[in-house]
């Protein structure tokens, strides 16, 4: 008799550290898409060694991934509806968080080798889909903006090119240098450096290195606010961005080296509030 397909419904997991972490991070080269209501990233890269620091943060060195284990509400394994030939991603969710934190392992030629080997470690039990879409909806109240606010956010998703973001990440391409990028979320942070093959706008921002390996997406409807400023960054002075959604989080940091786009990016942001 043939076995039930693997994750058929979603698993919930062990989500206690250190082991869960510690399995993750040796499972091999990890896909991780880091969402908040602003931006969205996604890169490739070996797990390697976890740190636990004394805050209850999980630090991934090689990802550049850190968790706050309170406020980690829960994991699942579970097939996601957009990838249905895909075997399947860990979902982390947080407290007061809106958007989970997705992993897949990619590389596997089976699709689910090591994937099953994980959750059959940390495997709690199953649950029905309508069961985590209700538990899910607890966690964080859904954002509805205004109706202006919404007229305005709507705008500027039609016309992505008119955000100052745009010319900003024009800088990084024509510099040629490597463009840190950290996304912030409810329990989480996420950094990569991101070296901008191709930029494509609609109804979007989104930026791709040449790999494949890398991609940051900004939706220009909820980038409601920007503050260009000089930061140090262990000795080294760079040129930064925060990105702040429309209720006020800062959602997105993206930097270069040297202080030299200050005042080019803020004349970016000056001219389109004009």
């Amino acid at each position: 008799m043939p076995s039930s397909p693997f994750l058929q419904v979603p698993i919930r997991l062990r989500k206690s550290a250190p082991e869960f972490f510690e399995r993750l991070a040796a499972a091999g080269p990890l896909c991780i898409r880091a969402k908040n209501l602003t931006a969205e990233l996604v890169a490739i890269a070996d797990g390697g060694d976890i740190v636990i620091r004394r805050n209850n943060e999980i630090f991934l060195p090689a990802l550049g991934l850190c968790l706050s284990l309170p406020e980690i509400a829960g994991a699942h394994a579970l097939k996601v509806a957009q990838l249905p030939g895909h075997a399947g991603v860990i979902e982390i969710d947080f407290e007061n968080g809106r958007h989970p934190l997705s992993i897949a392992l990619p590389g596997d030629p089976f699709g689910s080798k090591r994937l099953r080997e994980l959750v059959a470690a940390c495997c709690l039990e199953e649950t029905e889909p309508e069961d985590l879409l209700r538990w899910r909806a607890t966690l964080a109240e859904p954002f509805h903006a205004c109706p202006c606010c919404q007229a305005t956010a709507d705008h500027r998703r039609a016309h992505p090119e008119a955000h100052p973001l745009v010319p900003i990440l024009h800088d990084a391409i024509d510099s040629g240098l490597p463009l840190h990028c950290r996304i912030l979320g409810a329990g989480f942070q996420f950094d990569r450096f991101l070296e901008i093959h191709n930029l494509v706008l609609h109804h979007a921002i989104t930026a791709r290195d040449a790999r494949g390996e890398c991609l940051l997406q900004i939706d220009p409807a909820y980038a409601h606010a920007l503050w260009v400023l000089p930061v140090a960054v262990d000795g080294e002075t760079r040129s930064a961005v925060r990105v702040y959604d429309t209720l006020g989080g800062m959602n997105l940091v993206l930097s270069l080296p040297g202080a030299c786009f200050v005042e080019r990016w803020q004349r970016y942001c000056a001219a389109a509030c004009r």
